[in-house]
């Protein structure tokens, strides 16, 4: 019994050997069949209609500002790619697709039959371009399944879409010429993602992706958003909010004296960190094409303007550091004509007789200011004003930045040009160079190195750079820098040329500027920038801003056209950094008196007039006026009408009543500002345009 169930169980075991081994053969007989018989077809098929290779395009890092709000960022947009060996009918191909992409069919034959494996056919298509080849796709795809003719899909297969990264600027045009752009690849072209391009870049690849019947990638080799493709991050010392304020007030200012253009730029003189740079003329990096390359470029860097006046706070503060002057030295201010030789003259706009260094700043006084740079001299004067920056680049971490002009002094031939550049004459500099060496005063003395960017994050969140603030020199003593912060404070009270510069419950020093513009070779008559820069609170500044004011009509004086701007912006962006006004302040600096000041009527700061030019006349006349004593009757207390007057009557009158007259043209009054009728307080400034009688 126990031998036949031996027998009957070797059978089984032979016979399931047998069907294993038989069914072994066939797999591998078919393994054989598809690896080499069939092998090279089927991956044809596969390659063609489901397996491609295309490249992974790197995803730029984000631009964030200070409190990581974005300014820049990359979105996925799908954008249209072919493999043209695999394209056999274009003709076909190039019709279909001109009528689902608008493009031309020329065009996009042109394309898919380069000798090329891989082309771009349109990239960065719009949600409707895309819809539209997706739905374009699934009709070929339902007519295949229809008709069983899996070849005549080949052509479409070789037809897809795949995702790239689109640089995109949430904000429009805030901070647009600072952001920069790029172009379609990615290419970081002009500011910040020009001059970071290799951090925010990020890594291509390439990979083997697998689609579906719409074209669609399903199985993607590498992801899109891998931090592996990802560049870098940039968070900036620009804070978004500032510089809100700072374009949306410089934009006001610009319409309201209708000006070709402005500047302005707000930082932090304790660190150097930029909060804002604005511009007018603006763009908008989403659309760069539409901007022309003035309104592209970021000109508080790269433009080099001649300051005015505002120049005299960097000799007045060289020359108390050098011990050369003390604030209450007086100087002759010559009643307002100074013959330095028998060729040059120089001009005040009011007559001053004898003036204190303080009394200089305060009145804006080109003679003054001259006459205490012959005291520094030539030598001590190079060294300060190189040791302020002024001549040479600040290391700011943007590209295009202009070292302005700076004059050797010591070499100069001619002593008048040592003179002019006293009040800003025959020397250029740039904003961001006028806001750090202003923020050194502000800084107890010290100068710092602007910083744009904070630090440098990788997309894992690694900090890959950082830039902490960073001492460039000591340019003055601290009782040096604290005394020209009183100085400059005089500017902004009752007797300086910029009396309604400070916000309510804030103390500011500051100072104001006039200058010509040069039109070719020459000094323009009739264009000037309006200057005013100032450190806020004045006894222990948080913020330095400088506002210049291009070519503005009605009025031209740093006090009256820059000035409000700065107002504006300071109390604004102090209310964003937490410091608020103390009610105590206004009253107590309006109510000051200092005896070191005798209480002229306050005056403009002078418009920086080349000496020795045909224009002396008209200003002349104008200084003629004031040193006419008139009696004032009783003081005035709302706006009269000057229409119809003649500019010598309309200044008489004005300065009879201690009112501010800004005369634009000539000829008969047509206009003014405040209207007829309007209340007057003490300081009220007026603007009176003139025209020729006809």
């Amino acid at each position: 019994m126990s031998v036949g169930l031996t027998k009957w169980a070797r059978l089984r075991i032979i016979l399931v050997g047998l069907g294993l081994a038989c069914f072994g053969l066939v797999l591998i007989g078919r393994f054989l069949q598809l690896q080499i018989i069939q092998g090279p077809q089927l991956r044809e098929v596969l390659d063609r209609e489901v397996k491609k290779q295309c490249p992974v395009l790197p995803v730029r890092g984000t631009i964030l500002d200070r409190h990581n709000k974005e300014l820049a960022v990359s979105t996925q947009v799908y954008s249209l790619v072919a493999h043209p060996n695999q394209i056999k009918n274009a003709d076909l191909i190039s019709r279909e697709l001109s009528k689902v992409l608008g493009m031309s069919y020329h065009e996009i034959k042109k394309i898919i039959t380069r000798a090329r494996p891989f082309v771009f056919v349109k990239r960065c298509l719009t949600p409707e371009k895309e819809e539209a080849f997706r739905l374009w796709k699934e009709k070929i795809e339902s007519r295949v399944i229809a008709e069983r003719k899996r070849d005549d899909r080949a052509d479409e297969d070789a037809v897809y879409l795949i995702p790239e990264a689109r640089r995109y600027y949430p904000q429009q045009a805030l901070a647009g010429p600072v952001l920069g752009f790029c172009d379609i690849d990615g290419n970081g072209l002009e500011g910040l993602e020009c001059y970071f391009n290799k951090y925010l870049y990020g890594k291509p690849k390439s990979s083997i992706n697998l689609l579906d019947a719409r074209g669609r990638i399903v199985v993607c080799g590498e992801k899109a958003w891998d931090p592996d493709v990802m560049g870098d991050n940039l968070v900036l010392t620009i804070d978004r909010t500032i510089q809100y304020i700072a374009e949306k007030e410089l934009r006001k200012g610009v319409e309201h004296w209708n000006a070709a253009g402005g500047m302005i730029m707000v930082s932090d003189p304790r660190t150097g960190e930029i909060l804002a740079m604005a511009q007018v003329p603006n763009m908008d990096p989403n659309m760069p094409g539409n901007y022309s390359e003035a309104a592209r470029k970021v000109r508080v860097l790269t433009d080099a303007i001649e300051p005015g006046s505002a120049f005299k706070v960097f000799i007045v503060a060289s020359a108390l550091d050098a011990g050369v002057v003390k604030p209450s030295e007086t100087f002759n201010c010559e009643n307002g004509t100074w013959h330095v030789n028998a060729k040059s003259v120089i001009h005040d706009v009011h007559p001053y007789g004898g003036l204190s260094v303080q009394q200089i700043i305060t009145k804006s006084s080109n003679i003054g200011a001259a006459k205490i740079s012959m005291k520094l001299g030539p030598k001590f004067m190079d060294e300060y004003l190189r040791s302020f920056g002024f001549g040479a680049k600040t290391g700011i971490q943007f590209p295009g930045e202009t070292t302005g002009l700076m004059k050797n002094h010591q070499r100069c031939r001619s002593p008048i040009d040592r003179l002019t550049t006293a009040f800003g004459q025959g020397v250029s500099v740039s904003v961001l160079q006028l806001t750090m060496a202003l923020s050194a005063i502000g800084n107890q003395g010290v100068l710092m190195q602007p910083i744009l960017v904070k630090e440098i994050v990788s997309p894992r969140g690694d900090i890959v750079k950082e830039f902490k603030p960073r001492p460039v020199r000591r340019v003055l003593s601290q009782q040096t820098a604290a005394t020209m912060l009183k100085i400059m404070e005089t500017v902004t009270e009752p007797g300086g040329t910029a009396v309604g510069a400070s916000p309510p419950g804030f103390t500011t020093a500051g100072k104001t500027g006039t200058a010509q513009k040069i039109v070719g070779r020459a000094y323009s008559h009739n264009k000037y920038n309006s200057v005013f820069m100032g450190l806020i609170p004045a006894e222990n500044p948080a913020l330095a801003i400088t506002v210049i004011v291009e070519e503005s009509k009605g009025a031209i004086y740093g006090g009256v056209v820059a000035a409000p701007i700065f107002k504006e912006v300071a109390a604004q962006a102090l209310r964003v950094l937490g410091i608020y006004p103390q009610p105590d302040k206004t009253d107590s600096v309006l109510a000051k008196n200092k005896p070191a000041i005798p209480q002229h009527p306050a005056a403009p700061e002078p418009p920086v007039i080349p000496v020795n030019t045909a224009d002396l006349t008209g200003f002349l006349e104008l200084s003629k006026l004031s040193r006419q004593p008139e009696t004032p009757a009783k003081p005035l207390k709302v706006m009269p009408d000057l229409k119809g007057m003649t500019m010598r009557h309309a200044m008489r009158l004005m300065s009879a009543a201690g009112i501010r007259c800004h005369a634009q043209g000539s000829g008969l009054a047509v206009s003014q500002t405040p209207q007829p009728g309007t209340p007057l307080e003490p300081g009220t400034d007026c603007v009176v345009q003139f025209e020729p009688h006809s």
